[in-house]
């Protein structure tokens, strides 16, 4: 296990310096602090990306007995997208763990099967997009840091899916062999989604009042 998370820290570290270093999407540091307007957008996303993620979950739960981690690889990726698109929003430091204790706690209330669990996912995963935008100094917010954030949620993710069900990759090939497939859904389904998503927004005039350009 000791192996696993070394390998999963590292990743982190790797994904955040490229991003650092090929994102040339440049933009001016937000002033820290957060407005109401900022937690108000960040609470109203998480709820209903806990009410998606709940059922989302359902999937992951039904692949992961049918395939094991493999099969929860395949659907890993669809549960971040609203962490990056909120991340990408606000951009400033702490929102994407605020937003996955949030969106765990509401997944807890409305009965997902892991029980409290389940604000394990929403930390390491929160924690992974913060990582990253960390070492990009919260000023890099184009597609490639967008799409790494997202490779990064994914995979931290399975660390805690390793520890909560007793997975130890010393042991099960399976968690090995489903890294790639963590990190590619990790990139389309929450990466390149949630980066879509907050252009969209952007381009609506909706977030002139909360950010700098």
């Amino acid at each position: 296990m000791a192996v696993y998370t070394v390998f999963n820290v590292a990743v982190l570290v790797v994904l955040g310096l490229i991003a650092r270093f090929t994102d040339k999407n440049l933009v001016e540091k937000e002033a820290s602090g957060y407005t109401t307007q900022n937690l108000v957008m960040v609470a109203v996303l998480a709820a209903i990306a806990g009410v998606l993620n709940t059922g989302i979950g359902n999937l992951w739960y039904l692949a992961n007995t049918s395939l094991g981690p493999l099969g929860g690889a395949l659907i890993q990726g669809m549960f971040m997208w609203a962490y990056i698109l909120a991340a990408f929003i606000v951009r400033k430091p702490g929102v994407a763990l605020a937003f996955g204790i949030i969106e765990g706690s509401v997944e807890v209330l409305l009965g997902n099967a892991a029980g409290i669990g389940t604000l394990g996912w929403g930390i390491s995963q929160g924690l992974a997009i913060e990582a990253v935008l960390l070492i990009c100094g919260y000023s890099r917010f184009g597609l490639i840091t967008a799409i790494l954030a997202g490779v990064a949620s994914s995979q931290f993710g399975t660390l805690w899916s390793s520890v909560f069900y007793g997975w130890d990759p010393a042991y099960s090939k399976d968690v090995w062999i489903a890294v790639p497939v963590n990190m590619i859904s990790g990139a389309v389904f929450s990466g390149l989604l949630g980066y879509v998503l907050a252009e969209r927004l952007a381009k609506t005039g909706l977030l002139r009042s909360s950010r700098k350009k």
